[in-house]
């Protein structure tokens, strides 16, 4: 099935389960600058709802069809002093969903890049990760990040998973699916800040709940000057315009305040039409060869 029959059937999916879009966008392969996006098809103001996505399309531990089975994982004792990530239970949740062909989410599951394309260095050869990140102070956090994942994937999403062989198997479930899970999660998934103080993540009084899979928002683009915000409700997510677009405008989120080394790592890409407004460069100064006059 090719991507535009895959797009159909997730855009009609949304639609049967609640997902409200502006008849001012629209979801494409053209004029996105990678893969899908969204495009303004009418001009937006400042302040106008692109989106609303009703909490129960979030694809998370607690809304996986197995549930019940990941509440003994996130409890299990074991689990708690050696999980780093926090992503296990919805890593598992995932790999299920993703080779369930009736899961829920079988739609929105069919748009996930296939491994062979995903561009993080963490699927880079071994080779040419010291090749091409030598010196730039990354090489070390995904050489950690893949051990990580590994070592998580061994010691504690294979266990658990081998004691429910009702939903899991060796042959389906494997090393090279977590790790494709993992990167889905690390370059699509939304992370609420459950504070009063929504912009303000490093407000003391912040605490961070586990991530989770939020369909439509993970469809746009990011920038670091972005166009768009994701708002979280009560009962809906809210996609909404931060600037005013253009008709033929692509509609941005963010990712972050993040440096083009972080969207390497992270998502395999920089930023290189536009400044990155959060580079920077560090520099070590030697006090003893450091000199300067007035």
């Amino acid at each position: 099935m090719d991507h535009e029959n895959n797009l159909g059937n997730f855009l009609s999916w949304c639609d049967t389960n609640g997902l409200q879009l502006s008849k001012k966008v629209k979801v494409s392969l053209e004029g996105s600058c990678h893969r899908f996006g969204m495009i303004a098809v009418d001009d937006i103001d400042k302040g106008e709802s692109l989106f609303e996505i009703p909490r129960s399309l979030l694809l998370t531990p607690e809304t996986s069809s197995i549930s019940g089975i990941l509440e003994t994982l996130a409890n299990d004792g074991q689990f708690a002093l050696e999980n780093r990530s926090g992503w296990t239970p919805l890593l598992v949740a995932l790999m299920y969903e993703y080779t369930d062909p009736s899961s829920h989410w079988r739609p929105y599951l069919n748009l996930i890049p296939d491994i062979n394309v995903l561009d993080q260095p963490m699927f880079w050869g071994r080779h040419e990760r010291q090749k091409e990140l030598k010196g730039t102070g990354i090489l070390e956090d995904v050489e950690h990040d893949v051990q990580k994942i590994e070592e998580e994937y061994k010691c504690i999403a294979w266990p658990f998973m081998n004691k429910h062989k009702q939903y899991f198997s060796e042959s389906h479930h494997t090393l090279d699916l977590y790790k494709h899970m993992a990167a889905f999660v690390m370059a699509y998934s939304f992370t609420e800040n459950s504070s009063d103080e929504d912009d303000d993540s490093d407000s003391e009084n912040a605490t961070l709940t586990g991530p989770a899979m939020v369909p439509m928002a993970d469809i746009l683009n990011h920038i670091s000057n972005n166009n768009a915000h994701l708002e979280f409700g009560d009962e809906k997510l809210t996609m909404v315009a931060v600037q005013d677009i253009s008709k033929g405008e692509e509609i941005f989120n963010t990712y972050g305040k993040l440096a083009n080394c972080d969207l390497l790592k992270s998502y395999g890409f920089i930023e290189c039409e536009l400044p990155n407004k959060y580079d920077m460069v560090s520099c070590q100064l030697h006090k003893d060869s450091y000199t300067h006059e007035f």
